[in-house]
């Protein structure tokens, strides 16, 4: 049977969902781990049908309107539906969930689409709000296709608005053989300890036929089974501390060393004490379809892109390359340079800047959740990474391209300017969006008259 997501984006489920009552133990280990998308918090009804029918009546025709039966024995034809029907604001409880058959037990679980725009509070989405691509296709993804729920090549999706010039053909790659753009693409949903899906957010080990996370047994709490062969040529395994570990009969929201986990609480307002730290694989992940965005430094990531670094000069954005890299003038040094001005509220961090998220060494726990701070300047340091996630959210922003800032701005934060997340600066800032890592000003910000 086909698995389908009922969770996020780049992208995304690591949150634990609360239960009214307990759900059963695990079949194979004997742990309540309380997490809906594990084992035993799974609820087979809430999303599949085993007859086509609920309350006497084809829920295929009476619940979307849209012929059926559906393929999966699935309540929704398109997947991407599927999972908006309970990550979707206004309808992400038991008692709101957009399916038929979901009873209300007192579960809530995380939005990656909002009605409005705006996050609601004690909410963390760090992967942007899927509101923004439906008012505007530019300004994030929009997996609104199904394959073979309709016909390939056809929008599917009834949330999900398709994207009127590129449909389901991803800028600067493909996808490879298939046309199915949902959220299935990127995210699984029947298991977070399994083979096929990683540990951060359940993002698939293996997407468009590449391998993006090797073997990684020897890190965090991954273990045998969560691998997926050797990692392809030019791709980095995905590695996190998002998951937990079993231990005996208890599930535990430590890694096995004891330090805790890195994902952000997705039922707390996200901030540089509540945020993701990355750690290996996501650049790989993303270019498994945007291979041509990629590349540089040595490394290759499709068929048809040649390396992008030829005589010292980037043809493009380097992404996967140390901050620290030899013959760069940016990088670690502006990312951490403390601007001499007024800026007591909202300044340049010395360390890790949540706002503008680094790839962290993923070898060790040099870095953990607690010390990965703005304000600690050893919790950024010159081998960490850029990635597609320090420009980019996995799923959309109020921002042409998903970018965590308005690129078609200054790149300069004017004195009483609030900057992406809406906190304002009280003194002129050039280490904004671009300036972040290529302040042209120095130490010192100089008030600008736009």
């Amino acid at each position: 049977m086909k698995s389908v997501l009922l969770g996020l984006l780049i992208l995304v489920a690591s949150a634990s969902i609360a239960f009214g009552a307990a759900p059963s133990q695990d079949p194979n280990t004997g742990v309540n781990t309380q997490l809906y998308h594990s084992y035993d918090g799974l609820i087979c009804a809430d999303c599949h049908t085993i007859h086509n029918s609920e309350d006497g009546a084809a829920v295929s025709y009476a619940y979307s309107g849209a012929n059926g039966p559906y393929q999966a024995l699935l309540y929704r034809g398109d997947f991407t539906d599927l999972c908006l029907s309970c990550h979707k604001q206004g309808q992400n409880t038991s008692a709101t969930a957009a399916l038929p058959s979901v009873a209300n037990t007192g579960w809530t679980a995380p939005i990656v689409m909002t009605l409005d725009g705006v996050v609601p509070a004690n909410t963390a989405m760090p992967s942007g709000d899927f509101y923004y691509s439906n008012l505007d296709p530019k300004k994030g993804h929009n997996p609104a296709y199904t394959e073979g729920a309709v016909g390939s090549g056809t929008a599917t999706s009834l949330f999900m608005q398709a994207d009127p010039v590129l449909g389901d053909n991803p800028p600067g790659g493909i996808l490879d053989g298939t046309t199915e753009w949902s959220c299935h693409s990127c995210h699984g949903m029947h298991s977070r300890f399994s083979s096929s899906y990683t540990a951060w957010r359940q993002v698939k080990r293996k997407v468009n036929g590449h391998v993006v996370s090797g073997d990684v047994t020897g890190f965090g709490v991954e273990t045998a089974t969560g691998n997926k062969g050797a990692t392809e040529a030019g791709f980095e395994p995905i590695k996190s501390n998002s998951r937990g570990d079993v231990i005996g009969t208890n599930y535990l929201n430590v890694r096995p060393d004891g330090n805790p986990l890195e994902g952000a609480d997705l039922f707390q307002t996200e901030s540089d004490v509540n945020k993701n730290v990355y750690r290996g694989g996501f650049s790989s992940f993303c270019s498994a379809c945007h291979g041509d965005f990629h590349g540089g430094n040595g490394e290759t990531r499709t068929v048809n892109n040649t390396n992008t670094r030829i005589g010292g000069a980037w043809l493009r954005h380097p992404t996967n390359i140390k901050m620290n890299e030899a013959g760069s003038k940016y990088g670690i040094g502006t990312y951490t340079k403390q601007v001499t001005n007024a800026q007591s509220t909202n300044p340049n961090p010395v360390g890790y800047d949540w706002r503008y998220p680094l790839i962290q060494p993923d070898d060790d726990f040099t870095v953990s959740v607690t010390a990965a701070a703005m304000t600690d300047p050893l919790t950024a340091i010159g081998d960490d990474r850029l990635s597609c996630l320090t420009c980019h959210k996995a799923h959309a922003t109020q921002y042409d391209n998903m970018t965590r800032w308005d690129a078609q701005g200054h790149a300069f934060l004017q004195n009483g300017a609030d900057d992406m997340n809406g906190v304002p600066s009280n003194g002129d800032n050039p280490a904004y969006g671009c300036g972040k890592c290529h302040q042209k000003g120095g130490a010192v910000a100089f008030v600008k008259s736009f």
